[in-house]
């Protein structure tokens, strides 16, 4: 029980990076997005933070054998050192930029080079931690609640990169594959 109890407080607490370090300021940048992707830029974050909440319960009361606990926290590291490379590739750290700012460059080195969305990938891992150590369906379900709204979120951004970066960025989503590693 207290494996469960530590892993829930370090599930919850090691969020708060992304949030403070986002790419972009989710205030400023609303106006600039249409409304199909205000709802999604509103939605992910809602349904992530619902999936972390309810993790946080389930991991606190479970009391898993330690081969999932180190998992669980070697994944949660995992993603959260990821998301941190894909960050600090995009700019400074307290550097955000608004949806119709282009990148200054297109990155295909790095985490870049590993996927398109390194960020959401990062999310991804560190969102998976907790069901691996609670194994509960209901955190599956919620996981894949997650995997669907930042999917969506990778496909709008991507349009708007079309848009902005043309034929070199699509040369580079023929070669990198957008969410996870050598397969999507």
């Amino acid at each position: 029980m207290m494996d469960g109890l530590i892993l829930a407080f370090v599930f919850a607490l090691g969020w708060v990076p992304f949030y403070i370090y986002r790419a972009e300021a989710v205030e400023k940048a609303l106006p600039y997005y249409s409304s199909s992707e205000r709802r999604w830029v509103a939605l992910s974050p809602a349904v992530l933070a619902a999936h972390v909440a309810l993790a946080s319960v389930l991991v606190s009361i479970a009391d898993p054998p330690r081969w999932r606990a180190v998992l669980g926290a070697a994944l949660f590291a995992s993603g959260v050192a990821f998301w941190f490379w894909g960050r600090a590739q995009i700019g400074p750290l307290r550097v955000t930029r608004l949806p119709d700012q282009p990148p200054p460059r297109l990155r295909h080195d790095g985490a870049f080079g590993l996927v398109r969305n390194p960020l959401y990938l990062g999310y991804l891992a560190a969102a998976a931690a907790p069901v691996i150590v609670a194994a509960r369906p209901i955190l599956l379900a919620t996981f894949a609640a997650c995997f669907v709204t930042l999917a969506v979120r990778a496909a709008q951004e991507e349009r708007r990169l079309h848009d902005q970066l043309g034929p070199p960025y699509a040369e580079y989503c023929r070669t990198v594959k957008r969410l996870i590693p050598f397969v999507w």
